[in-house]
């Protein structure tokens, strides 16, 4: 290969292993900014993330605040050190300090995956699908830039004075491959827990919430299916024999996507009494 063609291929991979730096850099700045923000403001449509934890565990029986916020904190403490370890690397990478660099996006690539790990064990116990679905993707995309960023950075790509000045450049690599296989054990034994402690949800009733008069509420868990439906209606008219259900129907999708469970329906009811009277004037 020439000079000319070194160069390219040196310039190349300088530019993709900058975009790495740079994408997660930006990508933690905004989370950040909208966990600061905490809603929506001019030229900032965010989310109230505090509502939005406090509903994730008022939806687990832990209405206290507090828990909720506090979860909210580690999260942006994880978001805040991921940020600077990114952004630190991004700046060493700018000045052509390329060990420097690759120790600081180490760090920050095993922040981010603690903190999707973090986010993901959330998704699963507060039964948020979409949630989940989108920090998995990250999390596999976090690994994917760290193997891709250290495949870039052979040996033969760096100028001089981006050159280790150690040896064991890809010492890294290693402990990257053992935390990512303590990770997915972590989070595997704890999807194992959850299905093993609370997979009854799928098939047993759930309570129905007064709202209202003759108006109940039924708020379905992540893994509720047609026979937890079923058995729910058995259970509410053997809780309330007085009581004929009239119809039943679902929450509108702006306010179910609200719910961390995503689904409720309602339940209008009559008192067996008046509808009793109407069918026998009906007869007659």
């Amino acid at each position: 290969m020439n000079t000319n063609q070194d160069s390219g291929v040196w310039t190349r991979d300088r530019l993709v292993r900058g975009v790495i730096l740079l994408f997660w850099t930006c990508f933690w700045s905004f989370n950040v900014v909208d966990k600061a923000i905490g809603g929506s403001t001019f030229l900032w449509v965010g989310r109230d993330r505090f509502a939005q934890f406090q509903k994730y565990f008022a939806s687990a029986g832990l209405e206290s605040p507090w828990i909720a916020d506090l979860a909210l904190y580690v999260a942006a403490a994880l978001e805040v050190f991921a940020l600077v370890f990114f952004a630190g690397a991004l700046w060493n990478f700018t000045c052509k300090r390329a060990h420097q660099a690759r120790s600081w996006c180490f760090i920050g690539i095993i922040i981010t995956l603690v903190t999707f790990t973090f986010f993901s064990i959330g998704d699963h116990l507060f039964g948020d699908r979409f949630e989940l679905l989108e920090h998995t993707l990250f999390w596999f995309i976090t690994l994917a830039s760290w193997g891709v960023y250290v495949r870039l950075e052979s040996q033969g790509n760096l100028s001089s004075d981006e050159q280790p000045k150690r040896p064991g450049r890809y010492g890294g690599s290693r402990s990257v491959a053992i935390l990512a296989i303590g990770l997915v054990t972590f989070t595997t034994g704890s999807i194992f827990k959850y299905n093993n402690d609370f997979f009854y949800r799928r098939t047993s009733a759930l309570d129905a919430e007064p709202v209202g008069e003759d108006l109940f509420k039924v708020a379905f868990p992540f893994l509720g299916g047609s026979q937890v439906f079923e058995e729910t209606l058995a259970k509410f008219q053997r809780e309330y024999p007085n009581k004929s259900i009239d119809h039943i129907y679902t929450a509108p999708n702006p306010l179910r996507l609200k719910k961390a469970d995503a689904l409720i329906f309602y339940i209008a009811t009559k008192d067996r009494m008046v509808v009793n009277a109407q069918n026998s004037s009906t007869h007659e």
